[in-house]
């Protein structure tokens, strides 16, 4: 009977486990990528033309200007936004906080859609790069939002009472956010990259970048070793971008995401700067959620007997709805499932060794960053060369939950090791004297102390999950397509009333699960 000391006593068997976990994940990517440098030989050419194709090289080009725009623009706004959330006090800071976070929740291309209806109707055309960038800056700024509201939290009270008595409230903005800047610049760093693997904005606003040449690639001229090599490419350009973030900064978020015993500092209530902080965050909200909300808004309000044709649009898009919703779950909680089994199996494997705990902060990172395009076009390769009695498991709903399940593993990860930096190595001790077994004591004590912090993480994950539209659209079986998906697909040659009710009802269902996230994190709380 093992004893619960396993998980305090860091040996080779947790180093074992947590290699074999994240070689898992990173398993549906391999065939890719070996096929890829193979073809690489059989080219004997380093001409990219040769290799990925020239338009390609241009798609590239563009997306690498959109991620430096948009990671320079989410830290210019989001490190300031999130050091006065978590250092200020003034009316709806929370209601501003959670609608300023909500754009990471859904389809960027949600946000693009807004913009693009938005501007054809009340103002000047928005396409290309500054399109692009104007669609993707509000998922940024959330992330890079939600990073230095975290970092700024993990000042003590009386760090935050010192700099007030040394120079008054100018002093603690500075100082909090020079203490906040490398997580928020990583935050933002990431925004960009993320930007690298989303087709969706470009498509709607007719900017060619790398992640819509892949899909053209695949999808429209049939050719799965280009798509390959293409993708193979801009994983080159997120691993050179991210391994050095990495590897920079993973001992100091596997610092800050231990639990401290240390006061947090209580929002203050200053009636100048909250005054001008919250001027300044409701600014960014109208700017990047109702605006391009208004959008969606407009092409049945501007209609001709607007009343009928919002009917007529609703009950349409509630079809839809209702065709797309079973999958849509399915999707969504069998992701969820997956991602937090395997983020609670890597976090007992970790237990407290600090060096096992910065390795796999790292790795998580580098593998949130990889292209979802990787993963997917790998399992339709395995899918491929696999057996035909493999196709339940490979050509099915189950091969869609994997993707996305491993995709947003390290989401779910960081978030269980922040839970698990809660539980005190003294439980364990107990445990042990008195004889109590490592099984039952995770069961016993640890699961119901993690359960809240996992419920997050599926709530999060299946929100993650579903707005993922490119693994669904590269693995879902014919006809079982997700709401997101369907969105993304009908939009070219539906009615502008019903993409808009579908996108608003979309949303709906977002600030729904929202919510109940919130709930769920309040009851912990109290």
């Amino acid at each position: 009977m093992p004893s619960p000391l396993l998980l305090e006593r860091p040996g080779r068997w947790s180093q074992g486990a947590a290699a074999v976990l994240l070689l898992l994940v990173a398993l549906p990517a391999a065939p890719l990528l070996w096929s890829a440098l193979s073809s690489l030989g059989e080219l004997g050419s380093s001409d990219s033309g040769v290799f990925v194709g020239r338009a390609f090289a241009v798609a590239l080009l563009n997306s690498a200007v959109v991620a430096l725009l948009v990671a320079a623009l989410s830290l210019l706004l989001g490190l300031p936004a999130g050091v006065c959330l978590a250092l200020y006090n003034f009316p709806g800071r929370r209601v501003l906080f959670a609608l300023l976070v909500f754009p990471l929740l859904v389809p960027s291309f949600l946000w693009a859609i807004g913009w693009s209806s938005l501007s054809a109707h009340v103002g000047p055309a928005i396409s290309g790069v500054s399109g692009c960038v104007i669609a993707f800056t509000s998922p940024a700024v959330a992330l890079s939002l939600l990073a230095s509201y975290a970092a700024t939290q993990a000042l003590t009270a009386s760090q935050v009472d010192s700099a007030r008595i040394a120079g008054g409230e100018r002093t603690v903005i500075a100082q909090a956010c020079r203490h906040a800047a490398i997580p928020t610049l990583l935050a933002a760093s990431l925004a960009g990259v993320l930007t690298l693997q989303d087709p969706g904005p470009g498509q709607i606003l007719g900017l060619k970048t790398a992640a819509s040449e892949i899909l053209t690639s695949f999808s429209a001229l049939f050719d799965f070793a280009l798509a390959g090599r293409q993708c193979a490419a801009l994983t080159l350009l997120v691993l050179v971008i991210t391994v050095p973030l990495a590897c920079f900064s993973a001992p100091r978020i596997a610092h800050q995401i231990l639990a401290r015993q240390t006061g947090k500092p209580r929002p203050h209530t200053h009636r100048g700067v909250a005054s001008l902080a919250a001027l300044g965050i409701g600014l960014m909200v109208l700017i990047s959620v109702f605006l391009p909300l208004l959008g969606l808004t407009l092409p049945t309000l501007r209609a001709p007997e607007f009343l009928r044709a919002w009917q007529r649009a609703l009950e349409r898009a509630l079809e839809e709805v209702a065709r797309t919703g079973t999958d849509t779950l399915v999707y969504a909680a069998g992701a969820a499932v997956i991602s937090v089994t395997l983020s609670l199996l890597l976090v007992l494997s970790v237990g407290r060794d600090p060096r096992l705990r910065i390795a796999v902060v790292a790795a998580c990172f580098i593998l949130f960053s990889l292209p979802s395009a990787l993963s997917a076009l790998g399992i339709l390769q395995i899918a491929a060369e696999a057996p035909a009695w493999a196709d339940p498991l490979l050509r099915s709903p189950i091969a869609v939950c994997g993707a996305l399940g491993l995709r947003f593993f390290p989401v779910a990860t960081l978030l269980s090791l922040r839970a698990w930096g809660s539980t005190s190595s003294s439980w364990t001790m107990a445990a042990a004297v008195h004889g109590v077994s490592a099984g039952k004591y995770v069961w016993k004590v640890i699961l119901p102390v993690l359960l809240p912090s996992l419920v997050v993480s599926a709530l999060l994950v299946s929100l993650l999950a579903t707005a993922d539209v490119g693994t669904v659209l590269l693995l879902h079986p014919p006809g079982r397509s997700s709401l997101p998906l369907a969105i993304f697909t009908v939009m070219a040659n539906a009615r502008e009333s019903l993409v808009a009710t579908l996108c608003l009802l979309y949303a709906a269902i977002a600030v729904g699960l929202l919510i109940a996230a919130e709930t769920v994190l309040r009851r912990k709380a109290t």
